[in-house]
């Protein structure tokens, strides 16, 4: 209670310097609250399933050409094989995912994923059953279970078990279960699952087992004490055992490797991992740590301005101090009211922090692409957390000023003989402000580079034009002929294309090796993968990709026996080759059609600018299996032309549903990451610089405070508004200096990091750093000027008096 008084009494009677405290910790935990509701939420990822400390997803390590990496699918045949043969497995569940058409009393929908499972799905992932019981859905075949959320879709509100959905026009599923939806932290996707071994649905799924099938992501259940090691080196095993081919391929050592994944570690560590459809919502680990350190900096800034702020002003409390130990306080005693009052202080901090960061916290969502719930503020386990923070805060905010304060000798400070201009003190407070505009200077260049990279992967030329394009998903190729004749027709339609892929999302690899000799002996270090999508003639012009040699696709007619194929550039160069001499020759790829060079283009970016340019090509084998009607639009009404499209569509394919799709969306859509991670940055940034230079403003004040009669003086003797207004700039601007020496290096450095993971990347230039430089030193100074101009034009008559 005594504590509580003498911070009361403190925190009116330091009028503004307590309240800049207050303000400089609460913007500081804002940022450190918002964060650690975004780690809270990425680590509690599938941990709402009972067992998930038992549930391991099976990946697979490739080594094929161009395919190097690890994907999360595994062969169908290894789930039941494992379950049979390696002791400690309980269940093993396949999991198959596709897009399809469904009809629920006549209205159509587009459902992207699918899921096909095994009949011990619910038994691994456990979750509430509204209408139903998983047993009932694989009892009998042709029977589906509905999340909660797809039957509202489909049904509405009512009780839609009975109900008959038609999938794909031809197969008709029973509504047989409804479950609640996977949590929001779940990596889990899936709203509708069907059992392999029950559906009679026999052209989607592949129910007999085959060792060279990779399409499956697959799940495992170990028993309680089972090593996971041990039962991935029995899966290894059974590869290796069962795997056919092998010799015929020249391959001593079989190319892939088994790899368990934790299931709470499928959403932080997936990046690089392909191949997986059922689980979705990935996060990424260097993301959270990223924003971790984010949290400490900020976090740092703050308490850098509480220590300054509290040893700037210790003359002021020297007194107090000095008294209270001349009285019998000891040090200890000293010690532990600072530290209470600092605890007071952060603790109104935090009041006003948790209050701004509930509210603020749609904003951060929008910002960083999550979708937390406020709730997640007031879990126990987040608030246990946040407590520590308070106390490591806390901690760090008291110790020096505590340290500092409680160590004058009572005499001393009662003469105030314990501040000299070069004490040592007053050089902490430097080193700290130093710190301070270090991370500025780091923060600022970091979002400078961030926004830098955006522009130019922006502008960049990705070799292709999809503007103006649209895709349509095609249900079937029957009518492909008049579909073409019918949109060619539309003004608003300038060119017609067909593709296995939009825009080239979909293909099929395949090994490329150096020359046609080597073909009879492909090993991993003769060959490499190539990329291939099946077109029509129009696709290459339609997309506006550069043709530098040869001529564009010839139509493919009844009969040929001829597959014709455009490659890239990057085909050429691994052929050690020139695009000339390539024309008409046949090119040595695994097919099971012999493939020749028609035309050569330039170099496109068919992957995201993270990834590099490899061998690409356009081929036009058998001529049907389009998945994608490609539109080159004019400029116009882009609704009505879009109904007009819609009404084509219905006209060949009645039953089915018409999809627009956007390539310039898709390939925005790839950069959204790198777009959040820039958007966090700045506005962290920018929170970063204002509590700096709240820490700046308060210093000033308090030196404007000290210094009052001193400047009137000086204007009395006839020193300008300049000259009183360099009094504290010069300090400033030689601590800017030192933070510039340590800032850019650092700030080269991170900057460099982060540009790393683009293949395709500016290079950090000289200005990027100077802009950084000047941000931080001119929002300094006019935060200095501010306060200096306002002592430096006071009345010095009034100043030489004051008490």
């Amino acid at each position: 209670m005594f504590y509580l008084k003498i911070f009361y009494r403190n925190l009116f009677r330091q009028g503004m310097f307590q309240w800049i405290n207050i303000a400089g910790l609460a913007v500081g935990l804002i940022v450190v609250l918002l964060i650690c509701a975004f780690i809270f939420n990425e680590y509690s990822f599938d941990k709402s399933f009972t067992h998930y400390q038992r549930i391991y997803r099976s990946n697979t390590y490739l080594s094929f050409p161009g395919m190097e990496g690890i994907h999360g699918v595994s062969s169908n045949a290894l789930a039941p094989a494992a379950k049979e043969e390696i002791p400690g497995i309980e269940v093993a569940v396949r999991t198959f995912t596709q897009p399809v058409d469904v009809k629920s009393n006549d209205v159509p929908f587009k459902v992207e994923k699918l899921s096909w499972v095994d009949e011990d799905f619910f038994r691994l992932f456990n979750t509430p059953f509204i209408y139903g019981a998983p047993e009932e859905v694989f009892a009998q075949p042709n029977m589906i279970a509905l999340s909660e959320s797809q039957a509202k879709v489909f049904f509405g509100d009512r009780n839609p078990l009975g109900e008959i959905l038609m999938l794909d026009n031809w197969h008709p599923f029973e509504v047989k279960a409804v479950f609640k939806d996977f949590p929001k932290n779940s990596s889990l996707y899936g709203n509708q699952m069907i059992g392999y071994s029950m559906s009679a649905h026999q052209d989607w799924i592949y129910k007999d087992p085959q060792w060279f099938n990779f399409g499956y992501e697959t799940f495992f259940l170990l028993a309680p004490g089972t090593d996971a090691a041990v039962a991935e080196a029995g899966m290894q095993q059974l590869f290796e055992k069962n795997m056919p081919g092998l010799a015929e391929m020249n391959i001593e050592k079989p190319p892939f490797q088994v790899i368990l994944q934790p299931l709470d570690k499928i959403h932080l560590y997936s990046k690089g991992i392909g191949g997986g459809n059922f689980t979705g919502n990935l996060g990424d680990i260097g993301r959270v740590q990223l924003f971790s350190l984010l949290a400490v900096i900020i976090l740092l800034v703050a308490c850098i301005n509480y220590m300054n702020l509290s040893t700037a002003r210790a003359q002021k409390r020297s007194k107090e101090i000095g008294i209270s130990k001349t009285l019998g306080a000891k040090r200890k005693q000293i010690i532990a009211r600072l530290y209470s009052e600092t605890g007071m202080l952060t603790l109104l901090a935090f009041g006003f922090a948790f209050l701004l960061a509930y509210m603020l916290l749609p904003v951060f969502n929008h910002i960083s692409g999550q979708d937390m719930q406020a709730d997640i503020l007031f879990n126990v386990k987040f608030l246990l957390g946040i407590s520590l923070v308070y106390v490591v805060t806390t901690f760090i905010a008291a110790s020096y000023p505590a340290l500092y304060l409680s160590g004058f000798a009572p005499m001393t400070v009662i003469r105030q003989a314990v501040f000299t201009k070069g004490s040592t003190h007053a050089l902490v407070r430097k080193s700290l402000s130093v710190v301070q505009f270090t991370v500025a200077i780091i923060l600022v260049a970091w979002v400078i580079v961030i926004q830098t990279q955006m522009n130019f992967v922006k502008n960049k030329d990705l070799g292709y034009n999809v503007e103006y394009v649209v895709g349509v998903p095609l249900p079937n190729q029957s009518v492909i002929d008049a579909v073409r004749n019918d949109y060619s027709a539309q003004e608003s339609v300038s060119a017609v294309a067909f593709a296995t892929g939009f825009p080239f999302g979909s293909y099929s690899g395949r090994l490329l090796a150096k020359s046609l000799a080597d073909m009879n002996n492909l090993n991993m270090e003769n060959s490499v993968r190539i990329a291939l999508t099946k077109t029509t003639p129009e696709a290459i012009d339609l997309l506006n990709i550069k043709l530098i040699a040869g001529g564009m696709l010839p139509e493919r007619k009844m009969g040929d026996t001829i597959t014709n194929i455009i490659i890239n550039r990057k085909t050429v160069e691994y052929l050690e080759t020139s695009p000339e001499e390539i024309i008409g020759k046949r090119l040595p790829v695994q097919f099971n059609q012999q493939m020749y060079v028609c035309g050569v283009v330039e170099d496109f970016h068919f992957t995201s600018l993270h990834e590099l340019v490899t061998p690409y090509g356009f081929h036009n084998w058998d001529g049907q299996g389009f998945t994608h009607l490609m539109l080159k639009v004019k400029n116009g009404n882009l609704s009505q032309q879009l109904q007009a499209y819609e009404e084509i569509f219905k006209k060949h394919f009645p039953n089915d549903l018409f999809e627009a799709k956007f390539p310039d969306l898709m390939l925005a859509e790839a950069y959204k990451e790198d777009r959040q991670t820039g958007g966090i940055v700045l506005s962290f940034s920018i929170l970063a610089i204002f509590v700096a230079c709240m820490g700046v403003f308060g210093l000033t004040a308090f030196m404007a405070e000290q210094r009052t009669k001193e400047i009137g003086i000086r204007k009395v003797m006839g020193a300008s508004v300049y000259d009183i207004v360099s009094l504290f700039t010069n300090n400033y601007v030689r601590l800017l200096l030192i933070s510039l020496v340590i800032a850019l290096p650092v700030a080269w450095w991170l900057g460099n990091n982060y540009l790393n993971d683009f293949a395709y990347r500016i290079s950090i230039a000289w200005w990027m750093l100077a802009v950084a430089a000047l941000i931080t030193i001119i929002i300094t100074i006019l935060t200095v000027c501010l306060q200096a101009i306002k002592a430096a034009i006071a009345n010095p008559v009034k100043s030489i008096k004051t008490e």
